[in-house]
């Protein structure tokens, strides 16, 4: 289940006691219930609900089912605009999500939300999580199937926002391997799917932070954890703001030996990173690699996050030693898989017409495509790059120079680093 489908249902357990009962007489009427009659009242098909999402031996499809007639009860019995029938539509909304029915999920946490704002003001605490909710249902549907918002319905996020990119020369790329490629650190500009979402997200932070200040951390590290996670870059400090605060509330409510205060330094990192403050990106890493360490918490999850960017930092630098070490101590903690890391990407230009002249090629040419097969060193750097087929000859050593300065998790197997052979690389020019 998603950490959004666990936070449901502490909340939906938490309200049998309102919808079921409470005490002896909750767990008497839960265990006299006859399950061979059909869910005729509401009672019934809530305790239903309740044993599925608590047990977890649910199908989706079937967690589908008793969510709409609780949802469906729920109406009839409270009535269709009372805060307690939204409660159970957006426990519908969940259980779509969790089915992979994105549209239906969709619906109804926008008519959860429409609501909340209506009734409660979108810098209420119940709008925050339910905004929370949409965002995860965005990401889900991108990843999952390449669903906009707008595909969604979803009709006041249905906008993109292009990312920031990590590197000043981001050209179209188009890479491909035996399976595709995993961006790292190393991503390019894409396309972010829940962009005006997560702007509402950090105007709806503060105002919270404001109303509640006891809950600053909560609120705030929720957010910068959900723009991290999705890779959203503004064109402001904003999202730097707010990692930074988080990263000061961590500090004097946690304490800096805390993992709190650990993972509020990564994302402040990450932050930096995208927003191209290389030089605060490099410092905060090397300083959540210093504090694992110093409480030998060397292979958390959060070093793979530092290492992976300090590869990219490095290697842009031309700090190859370093960004070397890196990438193998990264390739200690992260075991090999055939869908390859890319952590750092040098984008090849699209020639110059100069430069089209001088290679034979004509200044009219739009595109071209090279593909190559590469070697992966103990190292993590392409080696023994060999053009498989290219559209345009004069191509190949534009795509041969970009790649090799590009670097991979190396495979380390058996105690050691071994060379991976016979990796195919596809790079796809495009004139701007």
């Amino acid at each position: 289940m998603t950490s959004f489908s666990r936070r449901h249902k502490v909340l939906a357990a938490a309200l049998a006691t309102v919808f079921v009962g409470s005490g002896t007489a909750t767990a008497k009427a839960m265990t006299e219930l006859d399950e061979s009659e059909p869910l005729t009242t509401f009672r019934q098909a809530y305790k239903e609900y309740i044993t599925f999402i608590k047990t977890e031996k649910y199908s989706p499809y079937d967690l589908v089912q008793v969510a709409k007639q609780t949802y469906q009860l729920g109406k009839v019995k409270f009535g269709s605009r009372h805060p307690k029938t939204f409660m159970l539509q957006q426990n519908l909304a969940n259980a779509y999500l969790e089915a992979g029915e994105y549209s239906l999920s969709a619906f109804n946490y926008e008519a959860v939300l429409n609501y909340l704002e209506e009734t409660q003001g979108d810098e209420s605490q119940a709008y925050y999580f339910a905004l929370l909710d949409i965002i995860n249902l965005l990401q889900s549907a991108n990843n999952t199937k390449k669903l906009t918002a707008r595909d969604l319905g979803i009709a006041q996020f249905g906008n993109h926002q292009f990312l920031g990119s990590a590197f000043k020369n981001s050209d179209p790329l188009k890479i491909k391997g035996p399976e595709f490629l995993n961006f790292g650190a190393a991503s390019g500009s894409a396309l972010c799917p829940c962009a005006r979402a997560i702007d509402k997200l950090l105007e709806v932070t503060e105002e919270l932070v404001t109303q509640m200040p006891e809950n600053s951390l909560m609120f705030r590290g929720h957010t910068v954890r959900t723009a991290v996670s999705n890779s959203w870059t503004p064109t402001d400090y904003r999202l730097i703001n707010v990692a930074k605060r988080f990263n000061l509330d961590a500090k004097k409510i946690e304490g800096e030996d805390t993992i709190v205060y650990i993972e509020s330094l990564t994302y402040l990192g990450q932050a930096y990173f995208w927003k191209q403050k290389n030089k605060e990106a490099m410092a905060a890493f090397d300083k959540v690699l210093a504090l694992l360490n110093s409480q030998k918490l060397e292979t958390h999850p959060i070093a793979i996050i530092a290492h992976a960017h300090l590869v990219s930092l490095n290697a842009s630098k031309k700090e190859i030693k370093k960004a070397v070490f890196h990438s193998q101590e990264l390739a200690k903690n992260k075991a090999w898989v055939v869908k390859q890391t890319l952590l750092h990407r040098v984008s090849p230009k699209f020639p110059s017409s100069k430069l089209l002249v001088q290679n034979k090629l004509s200044v009219d040419t739009k595109s071209a495509s090279v593909s190559l097969t590469i070697d992966i060193s103990a190292k993590g750097q392409p080696v023994n790059i060999r053009v498989k087929k290219s559209t345009h000859c004069g191509f190949e050593k534009f795509a041969s120079d970009a790649v090799k300065q590009w670097f991979f998790v190396p495979k380390f197997t058996n105690d050691e680093f071994v060379v991976v052979t016979d990796f195919d690389v596809t790079i796809d020019f495009i004139r701007a």
